[in-house]
């Protein structure tokens, strides 16, 4: 089979189809309840009878919620098939889509936002999405896990404009509605269709070869989709996985808390929301530059200088952002402070390396319990400028902890060439059991 996979290299694979269908669950997933979030402060405040930061709850309590299901989403996808997982996490946005449309009341908002939001962006992203590539990929997998990513962010270069458009005409509720229907009719059956869990020998397998690369050979062996005997002690017990906590926290604090207030910060220094959706186009186009050039980076460079210089360049935004009044200062600060959110397929790539496909996903799943950490910033960014009228000290402080965090990252150790040693690769096929 080796030689067929070497001597394939003609015809195209079909691990790019999968993807691109991650791509555009990525978007269904972010578009509305995580790109244009800020874009609905002000209705959601007016009909909800709540004030602007009562109502940035809702992506406090999604990280919360994400928090405390991402373990059990590592597990379910070390262990069971990537296309039901993905399709029930797709299906469960397009409900929640349709949920919020219909909410009258704040504790029906926050619910939403804290239950079914997490459990289905956790299904149809990330997590799944990541590990399903993986067993598509060994060359060019930096590259793959980029693009894989770049749905998060994709949808929000164009989708800010188009709700500030439409929101005078339709409301924010027909918005939320439209957007659950086209998810449950287009994407779902798209992944349905499309997602497979790895190649066969008629696929060609030439992106699943590369000189020295013992995961490689996992994946011909069909072992790469296996389930580790990794134990949750022995994640939190290496150095490596520390060092990642701190930089992606440190970035995720700076990204979230500018980024989701981006349009009532706008509007204090006297900007309208047209031109702040255009600031919120500027903060995803960054993000998904930033999440295709992380994937590029960590195939030529590794994960550590980038992820140091993605969490330095967040900071310097957060500066920006902090003391912008005019205009072209609000989107230099908008473009770095996105660069914040891009980290994705360096965390990915990163601990793929440490802990191997097999442990992927229970590796990933608890990285996530601290998501929490980064997911409050954004109510207290909103606070604060209610209780002290000023938006500068809780986001210089936040620039501060993402340079901290750029430091940690420096601290990363990688393994020389990223191979996997004769020793380890023993182990990860004893540990390996065939998916079910």
């Amino acid at each position: 089979m080796a030689n067929a996979a070497s001597g394939a290299k003609t015809g195209w694979y079909h691990g790019w189809n999968i993807v691109a269908v991650c791509i555009l669950a990525g978007i269904a997933a972010s578009s509305l309840p995580v790109n244009g979030f800020s874009l609905f402060l002000q209705g959601w405040s007016r009909d909800l009878h709540v004030p602007f930061s009562t109502a940035t709850l809702g992506i406090t309590c999604f990280g919360l919620g994400a928090a405390v299901l991402s373990p059990f989403a590592g597990l379910i996808t070390d262990r069971f098939p990537a296309r039901i997982i993905l399709a029930c996490g797709i299906a469960g946005m397009a409900v929640f889509c349709i949920g919020i449309s219909y909410v009258t009341q704040i504790w029906q908002f926050l619910a939403l936002y804290a239950v079914v939001l997490p459990a289905s962006v956790l299904g149809c992203t990330t997590i799944p999405a990541n590990a399903v590539v993986m067993r598509w990929f060994v060359k060019r997998l930096g590259l793959a896990l980029g693009l894989t990513s770049i749905g998060l962010s994709m949808a929000g270069v164009v989708m800010p404009p188009i709700v500030a458009a439409l929101l005078p005409h339709l409301g924010w509720r027909l918005i939320w509605r439209f957007g659950g229907i086209l998810i449950a009719v287009v994407v779902l059956p798209l992944i349905l269709l499309v997602i497979r869990e790895k190649p066969a020998e008629r696929d060609g397998l030439h992106y699943m070869t590369t000189d020295g690369a013992a995961s490689a050979r996992h994946h011909l062996h069909g072992k790469a989709s296996g389930v580790s005997s990794l134990r949750w002690v022995d994640i939190l017990g290496r150095r490596n996985f520390w060092m990642l906590v701190i930089g992606y926290l440190a970035m995720l604090i700076m990204y979230g808390g500018a980024g989701y207030n981006l349009t009532p910060i706008a509007a204090s220094r006297g900007i309208n929301i047209q031109l702040s959706s255009y600031l919120l186009s500027a903060w995803a186009l960054s993000q998904m530059a930033a999440t295709l050039g992380g994937g590029v980076l960590s195939d030529k460079f590794g994960n550590r200088l980038p992820l140091a210089g993605f969490a330095f360049l967040t900071a310097l935004g957060g500066v920006a952002v902090t003391f912008g009044q005019a205009m072209p200062v609000l989107v230099i600060g908008a473009l770095l402070v996105g660069i914040g959110g891009g980290f994705w397929p360096l965390i990915a790539s990163a601990l793929a390396a440490e802990f191997g496909a097999a442990g992927f996903g229970r590796a990933f799943g608890t990285l996530m319990l601290f998501l929490p950490i980064g997911a409050t910033p954004v109510f207290l960014v909103a606070k604060c400028k209610e209780v002290i009228g000023s938006y500068v000290p809780v986001l210089l402080a936040f620039a501060a902890i993402a340079a901290i965090g750029g430091i940690a990252c420096l601290f990363l150790r990688e393994k020389r060439g990223g191979q996997v040693t004769a020793r380890e690769e023993a182990k990860l096929e004893e540990s390996a059991v065939p998916l079910r």
